[in-house]
């Protein structure tokens, strides 16, 4: 009996290490890439035994949220365990699939928006819509990046913070993908003219609309996807 007690006392401590650790990290102070302190100094830090931290940080690398480099030490992979898993399933995941749950998101996200969203807003999205040719004149990170952040307000109007929180951990894919189909286009003008008329029917209030145009975004990406696959096939 003794000997449960003192294994469940140390799982005990050994999550309250855990979530320390995990506190940290959410709040900023270990941002992802960061090496975390060595073991003996997270020992001092939470004034547990070494074998807790080691169980604390087991715990952690196996839900992704922690990298352990051999050698190099234990690095911050992620801001929570949805990001990490989200992040290793678009890892193995195909662009269509990426591009698939983009649509869903985006175009129930834009329906809500126009439903809730108010003169202020839609100045707001018009502001990061104006954003995006400077973006785009920058680099086609920064055009991707831009593109993403009209894109995630959408999302956040749509008063959903599951929602949100799930754009925001598509976030990477999302990115390298953007980058990727706007380094093969040759042409903005559809893009650009379909976001526009997005704005306006979320300004019109009219849900219908912003989830046809949505949807009609999300196409656009597929077919730029479809070209320029086809076009790296041809080099091949």
């Amino acid at each position: 009996m003794a000997n449960v007690d003192r294994l469940h006392r140390t799982a005990t401590l050994s999550e309250r290490a855990a979530d320390q650790i995990r506190a940290m990290i959410t709040s900023g102070k270990w941002p992802v890439g960061t090496r975390i302190p060595a073991e003996h100094e997270l020992v001092e830090r939470f004034d547990v035994s070494r074998n807790t931290v080691r169980e604390a940080l087991r715990a952690l690398v196996h839900t992704g949220l922690l990298e352990a480099r051999v050698g190099d030490g234990t690095y911050v992979m992620a801001t929570s365990e949805l990001r990490a898993a989200v992040l290793r399933r678009t890892e193995t995941s195909t662009t269509d699939e990426v591009l698939a749950l983009r649509l869903l998101l985006e175009e129930y996200a834009a329906g809500l928006a126009a439903v809730n969203a108010g003169s202020e807003d839609v100045r707001r999205l018009r502001a990061l819509l104006e954003d995006v040719p400077a973006a785009a004149s920058r680099s086609i990170a920064d055009h991707a990046e831009a593109d993403i952040a009209f894109h995630r307000e959408i999302v956040r109007l749509s008063g959903n913070s599951l929602l949100v929180d799930l754009y925001d951990h598509l976030g990477a894919a999302l990115s390298d993908l953007l980058s990727s189909l706007m380094s093969s286009r040759p042409t903005a003008d559809e893009h650009d003219r379909l976001h526009m008329e997005l704005v306006e029917a979320i300004a019109a209030r009219d849900e219908v609309a912003a989830r046809h145009i949505a949807s009609l975004l999300v196409s656009e990406a597929r077919r730029m996807h479809s070209e320029a696959s086809g076009d790296r096939e041809q080099k091949l």
